[in-house]
């Protein structure tokens, strides 16, 4: 089985809603759509003097180093304003997004992933919509129907084709079908901030019980 470690997020969906939202990223992000093409979106600041329309193009056109008839990507905006870059590209699937990113990256259904030979953490968190509900195991999900699942390395935000039904706990959900995948420091910061927000609000509520 491919080992656990470097996957952030797994994100299991079913489904189809309805309209096609427009891509527009704040963050760096990916769209998975309907059809199982990839739209990217890298937002950073970076020095225009290092980098120029005209080179990026032709590295997408060089392929990065990948047969050209396997790749399919497509420089679809690049754009640097005050020290702000944007790009937007388009991967015909999936595996284009992986291979020319060096990344892992899986979008499909779930029997396909598990013959890919993923291995899957023994918790998940359920989803109901577009909040965490509670939890259930992985022997839960792999014994129920032939979900839909995108599967992530990097920290980014994640729009999908469907309701998000599962997700571990390496994504926050933050709506119907878009979650934010983040490295395992980041979420333990957040649960540590939880916890002294809590003994925070507990310590003020026991002053107000003595006044």
């Amino acid at each position: 089985m491919k080992k656990w470690k470097g996957i952030l997020a797994v994100i299991l969906i079913t489904g189809c809603l309805g309209g096609c939202s427009q891509f527009q990223a704040e963050h760096n992000a990916v769209k998975v759509k309907r059809d199982g093409s990839v739209q990217a979106a890298v937002i950073d600041t970076l020095d225009k003097s290092y980098y120029s329309e005209d080179e990026l193009k032709q590295t997408i056109e060089d392929g990065n180093g990948l047969d050209p008839s396997i790749a399919d990507v497509v420089v679809k905006k690049f754009n640097v304003t005050d020290g702000k870059a944007e790009l937007y590209m388009n991967y015909a699937a999936s595996r284009d997004y992986q291979d020319f990113n060096n990344v892992t990256f899986y979008a499909g259904d779930l029997q396909g992933a598990y013959n890919q030979k993923y291995e899957f953490p023994d918790e998940f968190q359920k989803v109901e919509n577009g909040k965490v509900t509670g939890s259930v195991t992985r022997s839960d999900i792999l014994s129920g129907l032939n979900y839909n699942v995108v599967i992530c390395s990097e920290e980014m935000d994640i729009e999908v084709p469907g309701k998000i039904l599962y997700v571990t706990t390496d994504a926050v959900v933050t709506g119907k079908k878009t979650a934010t995948s983040i490295s395992e420091e980041r979420e333990k910061a957040a649960e540590s901030e939880t916890e002294t927000a809590s003994e925070s609000e507990s310590t003020d509520g026991g002053a107000k019980s003595d006044g």
